[in-house]
C-alpha cells in the first residue's frame, strides 16, 4: 500500500512518512477541536444533540481543509498539502481551473488535431501551444499554420537520445502531451518527466489489436480479418510501452459483413472526432 501511495503521489519514502503523519496529526486534531467546541459551548447531548452535529460536521468538513494545511506547514509539506487542497477547490468550484497547455503530437494529415484545435480554440483555460511532427510536408503542418500554432519538427536522435526536447517543452510551459496519430514510441525520459499528463488515442478497442506496428489500416485489417463483431477507439495515458497505458475511455461501434479497412476506418475517425477532444478536456479537469 506504502509503495503504491509513494507511486501515486510522486514522493520520497521519507516524504511518505511526513505526509501520513500530517494526515493522522490533523486528524487527532480537528476531532479535538470540534469536541472542544461542543463543551465550550455547553451544548447537552441529548436536547442538543442536532446542533452538535452540525457543528461537528463543519469543523470536520471545512475545518479539516484549514487545520491541514497549518499542520502541513510544521511538517514541512505545505506545497505538496496546498495543491490537494487546490484539487479538492477546483472540483468543487470554488477556484477555478488551472490553465493547462497542450502540444498535440501528430505524423500525418492531422484530422484529430483539427478538431482538437477547433475545440479548444476559445477555451477559458486550455490552451493548444504548440503542434509536433516527425514528418516533413505532413498535412498537420498545414493545420498549424492556419490556425497560428507554432510547430515543431523533431529529429529521432535527439528525440530519443537526448533531454533536448524535454527541456524544449518544460521551457515554453507546456503541462499536457496530446498523442493524435504520432507514430513514435514516446521515450522514457519524456514519459517520467509528464507521467500521467500524455494521452494517446488508439483506432481499436485496446488491449486488442495494440503494440508496435498497429496502427491506421493495420488495426482495420486485422478486425476484419478476425472477424470481430465490433472494434471502436480506445483514449489512454501512455507509459513506457505501446498502448499498455490505463485506459481513459473506450467506444464502441458494430463492425457488419460488408464493411472494407476503408469504410472501417470512416467510421472510427468519426468516433475519433466526436469523442476525443471532450474526453482531452475531462481529463485534464480530473487532475
Amino acid at each position: 500500500m506504502f509503495k503504491s501511495l509513494q507511486k501515486k503521489w510522486k514522493v520520497s519514502a521519507s516524504q511518505l512518512v511526513l505526509i501520513l503523519c500530517t494526515f493522522a496529526t490533523t486528524g487527532t486534531l480537528t476531532a479535538y477541536i470540534s469536541r472542544s467546541i461542543t463543551e465550550w459551548l455547553n451544548l447537552d447531548p441529548k436536547n442538543d444533540w442536532e446542533l452538535r452535529l452540525v457543528l461537528r460536521l463543519i469543523v470536520l468538513i471545512f475545518g479539516y481543509q484549514v487545520i491541514i494545511l497549518i499542520v502541513s506547514f510544521f511538517f514541512g509539506q505545505f506545497k505538496f498539502f496546498w495543491n490537494y487542497e487546490k484539487k479538492i477547490l477546483r472540483r468543487m468550484k470554488f477556484m477555478p481551473p488551472a490553465s493547462a497547455n497542450i502540444a498535440i503530437f501528430a505524423s500525418g494529415k492531422g484530422g484529430n488535431a483539427e478538431k482538437i484545435i477547433q475545440y479548444f480554440e476559445y477555451h477559458r483555460y486550455i490552451h493548444i501551444k504548440l503542434v509536433v511532427c516527425n514528418k516533413a510536408g505532413a498535412g498537420v503542418l498545414d493545420i498549424a499554420a492556419n490556425n497560428g500554432i507554432p510547430t515543431l519538427m523533431l529529429e529521432k536522435n535527439s528525440f530519443y537520445e537526448t533531454e533536448k526536447y524535454v527541456q524544449e517543452f518544460v521551457n515554453q510551459n507546456i503541462t499536457h502531451i496530446v498523442l493524435a496519430g504520432f507514430l513514435w514510441k514516446i521515450p522514457e525520459n519524456m514519459v517520467k518527466t509528464f507521467s500521467g499528463r500524455i494521452i494517446n488515442i488508439h483506432p481499436a478497442l485496446l488491449p486488442n489489436y495494440g503494440g508496435k506496428g498497429m496502427y491506421g489500416e493495420n488495426v482495420h485489417k486485422s478486425v476484419l480479418k478476425a472477424g470481430d463483431t465490433e472494434s471502436g477507439i480506445t483514449i489512454h495515458l501512455v507509459d513506457e510501452e505501446y498502448d499498455h497505458g490505463k485506459t481513459f475511455f473506450q467506444a464502441r461501434i458494430p463492425v457488419t459483413s460488408s464493411d472494407t479497412p476503408n469504410s472501417l476506418a470512416e467510421k472510427i475517425h468519426a468516433l475519433e472526432h466526436q469523442h476525443f477532444p471532450p474526453q482531452i478536456e475531462k481529463w485534464i479537469n480530473q487532475q
